[in-house]
Formats: C-alpha cells, structure tokens, sequence
C-alpha cells in the first residue's frame, strides 16, 4: 500500500503535518535555478535548520569567510575539526575580498580560519574530532 500511495503522491495524515526536511527541499528544487533558505522549514525544535562544515567555506587569502543572514535564520550550525582560539567583535575591518565586517561578531579557529557573521544570528559551532 505504501508504493501505492507514493506513486499517487498521496499522503498520510502525519505527513501532511510534518515539515519537508532540507533533503525533500533540495530534491525538490534540484531542477529549480537556486533553493532559496526562505524555503526552510522554520526552526521548531531549537536546533538550527541549516549546518555548514567549516572544511567547505571559500576562504579569501587571509583565511577569512564572511556569512551573511540576509534570509534571516535565527541560528546556523558551524561543524569544525579545529577549536576555537579567539572571538568576538570586529572593530574597523575590511576583508581582503573587500567585505566591511565592522561590527560583525567573529570567531577565529586554530587551524588559521576566522568566520565573520551578523549579530543578530546564533552561530552554534559543533566541534567534531578528527
């Protein structure tokens, strides 16, 4: 009965309910132009509804990323190999990409890497042993 409902694209009464995860997003929209994080499900069990892994973040030449929250997540997760060995808020600076973090809040890694983000977003960092 399952593969009869699927291929009728019908669902149960607790899937109607439910949230598509970012996966069910991405498939949905592989051939859409771009997915959008205005199509993520809101955040309902506190836990961010986006995560980055730091090893795939485009560095500029002096090891620097610059997130921007212009979808408005409250919260992003971060998984890095490296700790944390110095944070907090960037005074005047300029990127060597020429972004203007001044005022962004930062976090720089051990292994040389320094993320800028926007102070209204929760950056949750999960340190994950190599």
């Amino acid at each position: 009965m399952a593969t009869d409902m699927a291929a009728q694209n019908i669902k149960t009464p607790q899937e109607e309910h439910e949230s598509p995860s970012l996966a069910d997003l991405m498939q949905n929209h592989a051939q859409d132009s771009m997915l959008s994080f205005a199509d993520i499900p809101p955040e309902e069990s506190g836990e961010p509804a986006v995560a980055l892994a730091a090893t795939d973040l485009m560095q500029d030449e002096n090891g620097e990323v610059v997130l921007f929250n212009d979808s408005n997540l409250r919260s992003l997760a971060l998984t890095s190999e490296a700790g944390i060995v110095a944070q907090g808020e960037a005074r005047d600076h300029v990127t060597a990409g020429g972004e203007d973090v001044s005022g962004f809040k930062y976090l720089t890694f051990e292994n040389g890497l320094t993320v800028y983000y926007q102070p209204h977003l929760d950056l949750v960092v999960r340190h994950e042993p190599a």
